[in-house]
């Protein structure tokens, strides 16, 4: 089970939803670059031309963008709700 976030809403509701990014920032940093590693060394080789190499690393960035634009819309438009992050392994007492 991943890392979960309890949202408690004003209006009753008690949302459960999954962390916005399953990586942190630095191992996302360090997928990113050894695919783009690997992409080089095929383009070096002659497997890949250079235009899939060009789209990989645009691909990349829109991953970025897309995980940016999609925290920025849920603080936009998320009720103020109070939020409990439940870490991996940790079991919830029953109240």
């Amino acid at each position: 089970m991943r890392d979960v976030t309890i949202r408690s809403r004003a209006d009753g509701i008690i949302e459960l939803a999954p962390r916005l990014a399953p990586l942190e920032p630095a191992d996302r940093l360090m997928v990113i670059v050894t695919v783009l590693l690997a992409t080089g060394g095929f383009f070096t080789c002659g497997a890949i031309p250079a235009e899939v190499g060009a789209l990989v690393l645009l691909f990349a960035i829109a991953g970025e963008v897309v995980l940016g634009l999609k925290a920025a819309a849920l603080a936009l438009l998320r009720p103020v709700a109070q939020v409990l992050e439940v870490p991996r392994f940790v079991r919830r007492l029953p109240r």
